[in-house]
């Protein structure tokens, strides 16, 4: 592994800032090995719930949902995974075997209601030999999120320092995105001793079966994402970098090695991937640590560190320094447009018609300058020029 992509994280020592997140892919010691050999720094392991009732999954528990119409759709990851389905015993045997047989770090994740079950648990994970815990305060379906939305701040005041005196190994604090404020809840998580945050999980949904008349798969809510969801964790994450000293494990919407970058860019230390590896395999992070390295190439960099936050406080403009003097024009270059009329029929400023002698689109004074028909182009024949 290239020495290059070693990150600390907290007081954890990662080759690789690539963390597989706690999920169906990191369930067992069978998953954790696969994380290894590709190269992740770390796999946090599946989330062991102290409400009996998570450790079982219905079926189908997962939908790709696929919306829109052609240039303008999306793709959502919904699904109801629960949590790890055996006993506590048998979780620190997963990392007991884990810890004797693999280089990856590995870190355990729970997620408890009572003050008691966290630090018992996190003393058992500890003994058992787990490099870091993650405090999981952020499944979108679990019992605490879904019980103590209004009051996750006190919740998390309340149980951090539990867990963090039960235990002498890094405790970080996993973020739902079901906030007012994000960066208050960071603060609040560095206040009860946090030694790092993952943001963030996903959201909790819902997709309605318009024939039935009810929600699809297990009939209920869902957490939901997709490579749509990495904006809004690189908006807070941006700010949250400045304004909290822990490092941060960016989480949501990887799809491909520039998301990574971009994720270190906002603040992130870490980031962690989970529907990839469900969508392509194990090797994508291999293929993940790759694309890091070759940026790191082009732009001489060293380390991570050494580009690490970068699009943050002043690189990201406020209301007030945004220029909003329109200095860009559309412009169509007629050797590459084909006619369509795609942008003639999106355009509400009238700024673009259609030459029916050439068949071609041209722009004419009526153009905003809003940027908008280069996305729609289906041949690439608009750009933005200088007015």
């Amino acid at each position: 592994m290239d020495k290059r992509l070693s990150v600390n994280y907290g007081g954890l020592e990662l080759r690789s800032p690539i963390i597989l997140a706690s999920s169906g892919i990191t369930k067992a010691y069978e998953n954790a090995a696969k994380a290894d050999h590709y190269g992740a720094g770390a796999v946090v392991l599946k989330t062991k719930f102290e409400e009996e009732m998570m450790a079982h999954s219905p079926t189908p528990r997962f939908a790709v949902i696929r919306r829109g119409k052609g240039d303008y759709s999306s793709t959502t990851n919904l699904s109801y995974e629960q949590g790890y389905e055996k006993s506590i015993e048998d979780y620190c045997e997963e990392i007991r075997m884990c810890k004797k047989d693999l280089e990856i770090s590995v870190i355990a994740s729970i997620g408890c209601s009572t003050k008691t079950c966290w630090a018992q648990w996190a003393k058992m994970v500890e003994a058992a030999g787990a490099d870091a815990i993650e405090m999981n305060l952020s499944c979108p379906h679990s019992d605490y999120v879904m019980n103590e939305t209004g009051r996750m701040n006190s919740f998390i005041a309340e149980m951090v320092p539990v867990v963090k005196q039960a235990v002498h190994i890094p405790v970080f604090t996993k973020m739902t995105p079901q906030l007012e404020n994000p960066i208050y809840t960071a603060q609040v998580m560095e206040q009860g001793g946090s030694d790092g945050i993952c943001a963030f999980s996903r959201c909790l949904g819902l997709d309605i079966d318009i024939e039935k008349q009810a929600p699809v798969l297990h009939g209920g809510y869902g957490g939901h994402g997709g490579p749509w969801s990495i904006h809004y964790a690189l908006r807070w994450i941006s700010e949250m970098y400045t304004k909290t000293r822990l490092p941060i494990s960016g989480c949501g919407g990887v799809v491909e090695g520039d998301d990574v970058i971009k994720y270190i860019l906002a603040g992130s230390t870490a980031v962690q991937v989970c529907f990839l590896v469900y969508a392509y395999g194990y090797s994508v992070v291999e293929t993940l640590n790759t694309h890091l390295l070759s940026y790191m190439d082009r732009h001489g960099y060293q380390s991570t560190q050494e580009f690490r936050g970068i699009v943050t406080g002043s690189r990201i403009k406020s209301l007030q320094e945004v220029n909003r003097e329109k200095t860009l024009i559309a412009t169509v270059n007629p050797d590459v447009c084909v006619g369509c009329r795609r942008c003639t029929d999106i355009c509400i400023f009238e700024g673009i018609r259609y030459d029916t002698e050439k068949k071609k689109a041209f722009i004419n004074s009526q153009c905003d300058g809003c940027g908008l028909c280069p996305s729609f182009c289906p041949r690439g024949a608009i750009s933005m020029i200088h007015r």
